[in-house]
């Protein structure tokens, strides 16, 4: 069985979505199932995990990001017809799933990943679960209870499979230990405004910091609100209590988290956060911000994490309260280890992978080869896709396509210029 993932590339990449797939796709391979990636470099070339991929000897196939959709459709769809997949699974790009609906009616059937409460996979659910039977995935995979609740009928009732499957995480030999004089709050992420609230999380750890003696928080990631992350904690003097460690590769993780004692997640929404995973399976205690998908499903307040009301007084007042009863972050850390041991490793999430994949190719009731069609027919733009449903209008679309051929050009000019 061959299966293709469809994911984003970036030279800096740390979102929990690539994180996930290069721990699952080597575990797919070593279990039987031929594996390979294509990708959609957002820098215009590959980067991180393109490099990570090609180290394990996986096939990666890749475009550069094309702005017009249909453009970027006509991408995937020669990517399909190069790798001619069993299975294939468009994951978090958009342009793919267009792409795999072609290929499903070509009979290679096709998984949609859930993997967030927020309005673009709601976009998703709108055009390939609810939408034309033409682009409608064969299974759809939510990473939480949530997820699974809000589309399970709407799938079943247009004969979508639908299986829940949780972004499993590796479980560390090494784990946080009782404090010895600092008690360290973790931040692990992507440094955005939009979800994960950067500039908000960092007020509201400066603030904690500011409070509690013998306390410190680390902000591990990068992204665009660095610059507003470390402008606030330079404005609240805290540099030397609130550090900004920047991007860490996933191989240090563990070792950092270990380090630490309580991670703190004070996201708007989140579908399974990777990083609250990795930081339980090493016994760090979460700190989360109630939200509806995905937190309440792993974390029980009190059991094994804390689940706040706020970025202010309830999250200063359970930092304080962990941080003076040892013994109850202890009990709690325990706890937390345990639950992703039993329901959230990585070796159970490939096996659910594998059989749910096993299962569609087994299913299918023709294997001719695809190949790609002459004319695309997408239906009209989901205001939920925003900025990456972009239609650009026939002038501008004449205006690149006269450009590529003027770049052709010059570089078969210049080939010329050096073999004479």
């Amino acid at each position: 069985m061959k299966v293709a993932f469809a994911t984003y590339d970036a030279f800096d990449d740390i979102g929990g979505v690539s994180t996930w797939m290069q721990r699952l796709l080597p575990l797919l391979r070593a279990a039987g199932a031929e594996v390979e990636v294509h990708l959609v470099a957002l820098d215009g070339e590959p980067g991180a995990n393109c490099a990570y991929f090609q180290e394990r000897a996986i096939t990666v196939r890749w475009i550069p990001w094309q702005q017009h959709l249909p453009y970027a459709v006509r991408a995937f769809l020669r990517l399909l017809e190069e790798g001619q997949p069993d299975v294939y699974v468009p994951n978090c790009i958009l342009p793919a799933y267009f792409a795999a609906g072609y290929a499903r009616r070509c009979g290679i059937p096709s998984v949609g990943i859930l993997h967030s409460d927020d309005p673009f996979y709601w976009g998703l659910v709108d055009e390939f679960l609810k939408g034309s039977w033409e682009f409608r995935v064969s299974a759809v995979v939510p990473v939480s209870t949530f997820l699974e609740s809000k589309i399970s009928s709407i799938a079943t009732s247009r004969g979508v499979v639908v299986r829940r499957i949780g972004c499993g995480v590796p479980i560390p030999e090494e784990t946080s230990q009782p404090p010895d004089k600092v008690f360290r709050l973790v931040y692990l992420g992507r440094l955005i405004e939009e979800q994960k609230r950067s500039s908000d999380v960092a007020v509201a750890l400066c603030e904690a910091v500011r409070r509690n003696s013998n306390l410190e928080a680390w902000i591990v990631g990068d992204g665009p609100a660095r610059n507003a992350v470390e402008r606030i904690v330079q404005q609240k003097e805290m540099g030397s209590r609130v550090r900004l460690m920047g991007r860490l590769d996933n191989k240090e993780i563990y070792r950092l988290l270990a380090q630490c004692h309580a991670l703190v997640l004070l996201s708007d929404y989140e579908g399974l956060s990777v990083s609250m995973l990795e930081a339980m399976a090493t016994g760090v205690v979460p700190i989360c911000l109630d939200m509806r998908s995905g937190t309440r499903e792993a974390l029980r307040h009190g059991v094994n994490g804390l689940i706040v009301k706020d970025r202010a007084e309830d999250f200063f007042t359970s930092v304080a309260t962990l941080q003076g009863d040892l013994r109850r972050w202890k009990e709690l850390s325990i706890a937390a280890r345990e639950t992703v041991s039993e329901r959230y490793s990585i070796e159970n999430c490939a096996q659910r992978w594998l059989d749910l994949l096993e299962y569609l190719d087994k299913g299918r009731t023709s294997r001719s080869v695809f190949k790609a069609p002459r004319a695309l027919r997408l239906p009209p733009p989901n205001p939920k896709l925003d900025h990456l449903d972009i239609r650009l209008p026939w002038k501008r679309r004449f205006k690149d396509h006269l450009r590529s051929i003027q770049i052709l050009h010059r570089v078969v000019k210049a080939m010329r210029a050096c073999r004479a």
